[in-house]
């Protein structure tokens, strides 16, 4: 690096430190001193919920608490800085994962990216650029960047790309706004959701996880997500048959057999999509791992996987509700 300034240390907090020892382990590795940024930092991890910490992890929320908090203080970093950021940002991932080759190559790009053009860069984009950073590196990770966009490794040039002409633009502070729908969990009306036997031994048998794991999970979950996975695990045959279809026209042909009516060729492309993705979407359900975004606060992934099964008539739409 230019300067020759190293971070202060590249070692992952150990897992079982709590949120804000992380936070404040990153916050010394990146040796961000400034008492405004630091302020700000732990007022943003103070508003993440549980789901997006079990989604994410504690490096990625509390990395990705720092580089939010930088960007609306103003703080912007020197070219070597950034690139210990990086580097730093990168080595704090899941062990399996650190230091493989897809890490590696996608990281060595960035750096020679900011080597090459950081200097000239707008400062509303070296003000984001950590931000996007931390984007690619929970891509790396867990193959989502923090807002939920899943994005495969081949892909991950063509995202950092449009992440640096997207990221100037928008408010970090969005996506600390608290939420309404998960302050009523604690609600006295809030009873336990019930699941059935027979739900958790579909489950059982779709994902290969234990009877005792499944019900920890299931108890965990609204009882709608509760409603869509049961739909699910009851048409999985269905599903099963449709994924052994590999030609469009004979999917087309089977689903609207089934449903009595016809698709577009936009609502087949839905539905082929969820199919591939069920067993996914299932897991992702039963982890927590679908965070709801923006100011509407629904997951458009989920969200998108859900339309392809209900055009399907594998889950129920959502009821709309009456004035």
């Amino acid at each position: 690096m230019a300067s020759g300034r190293q971070p202060a240390t590249t070692s992952r907090p150990d897992d079982s430190a709590s949120l804000g020892n992380v936070l404040s382990s990153a916050l010394d590795m990146f040796k961000l001193e400034n008492p405004e940024i630091r302020k700000k930092a732990v007022e943003f991890l103070g508003n993440v919920s549980l789901a997006t910490v079990n989604a994410y992890g504690k490096w990625i929320t509390s990395v990705k608490a720092v580089a939010d908090a930088c960007t609306v203080s103003g703080h912007t970093f020197s070219q070597s800085e950034l690139c210990d950021f990086l580097t730093v940002a990168a080595k704090g991932m899941d062990s399996k994962r650190a230091g493989t080759k897809a890490v590696n190559d996608a990281t060595f790009h960035i750096y020679m990216d900011v080597m090459e053009n950081y200097q000239k860069a707008s400062l509303q984009l070296k003000l984001h650029f950590p931000r996007i950073i931390v984007d690619v590196i929970s891509i790396l990770d867990k193959g989502v960047d923090t807002r939920g966009v899943a994005v495969g490794v081949y892909g991950i040039e063509r995202y950092y790309q449009e992440r640096k002409a997207q990221a100037p633009s928008e408010d970090p502070q969005q996506s600390y706004v608290a939420r309404p729908v998960e302050g009523r969990k604690s609600s006295p009306q809030s009873a336990p959701v019930a699941f059935s036997d027979d739900l958790v031994e579909n489950l059982s048998d779709i994902t290969g996880r234990s009877n005792k794991e499944l019900e920890a999970s299931l108890a965990s979950l609204p009882a709608a997500d509760i409603k869509k996975i049961t739909d699910l695990s009851l048409n999985y045959k269905r599903l099963q048959k449709y994924s052994k279809l590999t030609r469009p026209e004979d999917l087309k042909r089977e689903v609207e057999r089934d449903l009595g009516r016809k698709l577009t060729d936009n609502q087949l492309e839905h539905a082929v999509n969820s199919i591939r993705k069920a067993k996914i979407y299932i897991e992702n359900v039963l982890d927590g791992k679908f965070v709801p975004h923006g100011t509407h606060g629904i997951n458009h992934v989920k969200h998108n996987l859900e339309y392809g099964y209900q055009l399907m008539g594998l889950i129920e739409p959502r009821k709309r509700r009456s004035n």
